[in-house]
């Protein structure tokens, strides 16, 4: 009988601990997919950026992404001629 109880009590220390060490797998994963971002075009080369990344500008009310602060200045001279 002290047999199947300890049998059990090991199974049930198993079971624990493989759970809490898939829910810390399962936040790093959730991390990872956080990390990754959107790509967006720069329309003056042509370049993907990230968003979190990209030199934001908003023109007439629509926002705009660039690669840099270069390309962003360029397009803001050709949007006003």
């Amino acid at each position: 009988m002290r047999i199947l109880i300890l049998i059990f009590l090991g199974y049930l220390l198993y079971r624990t601990v493989r759970r809490y060490l898939r829910s810390g797998q399962t936040l790093e994963r959730h991390e990872a997919s956080e990390a990754i971002d959107e790509m967006v075009q720069d329309p003056v080369c042509k370049t993907y950026v990230p968003v979190r990344e990209a030199e934001k500008r908003v023109i007439d009310g629509k926002a705009y992404y660039f690669c840099s602060k270069k390309c962003a200045d360029e397009f803001q001279r050709e949007a006003k001629s």
